[in-house]
């Protein structure tokens, strides 16, 4: 873990820290979007049962705080997250069975499906790795949008969202940005309910 970045307050301007809820940097939090709860990991249907989930979803509980995530910036000499820096999204878990299968990334780039969804089994860190790069962009306050920028450059980007999709609300690649706030976890490691 000492390779991820914290994330700490306040937000200022372009390029600033990401302000999240706590006075104290933490590189341990969830992300929760307005009209549900936290961004969890589901198995839709199109895996094995006893396999570990994959899929990138927002509970419909407001109570449910999600799985813990933290950031890892492409670039290793940074050690803040800052909006329109390129990072790994990463679940942290404590299940060693699916410790291989916590990094986000987009499914079927740069094929342009339906719709891509977002589930996890990129590689943490890998620049080559194309379809695991998101960005953190301000919707003012302390709310923000994630994008998914494979090559770093802002004409590149597209708004995570959400979709239907087996009774989950599945984060996919949409016209329109899902807003999401970044909450100190806690339960680091476990689905806090």
């Amino acid at each position: 873990m000492a390779s991820s970045a914290a994330v700490s307050a306040p937000l200022a301007a372009p390029s600033s820290k990401i302000e999240t809820n706590s006075s104290h940097p933490s590189q341990n939090f969830s992300i929760r979007g307005a009209g549900g709860g936290g961004v969890r990991l589901a198995n839709l249907g199109d895996q094995e049962e006893n396999a570990c989930p994959t899929a990138v979803v927002q509970s419909r509980s407001d109570l449910d705080k999600g799985i813990a995530v933290y950031f890892r910036p492409k670039e290793p000499r940074h050690q803040e997250i800052v909006e329109s820096s390129s990072l790994n999204i990463n679940f942290y878990l404590d299940y060693y069975e699916c410790a291989n299968l916590t990094v986000w990334k987009v499914d079927n780039y740069p094929k342009p499906p339906k719709h891509n969804t977002i589930s996890t089994a990129a590689k943490l860190g890998n620049p080559l790795d194309v379809n695991s790069w998101f960005q953190i962009k301000s919707l003012g306050g302390s709310t923000y949008k994630l994008v998914f920028c494979p090559y770093g450059e802002k004409f590149t980007c597209q708004n995570v969202g959400i979709a239907e999709e087996n009774g989950y609300n599945r984060l996919v690649l949409a016209e329109n940005a899902k807003a999401f706030v970044f909450i100190k976890h806690g339960g680091i490691g476990k689905a806090v309910a």
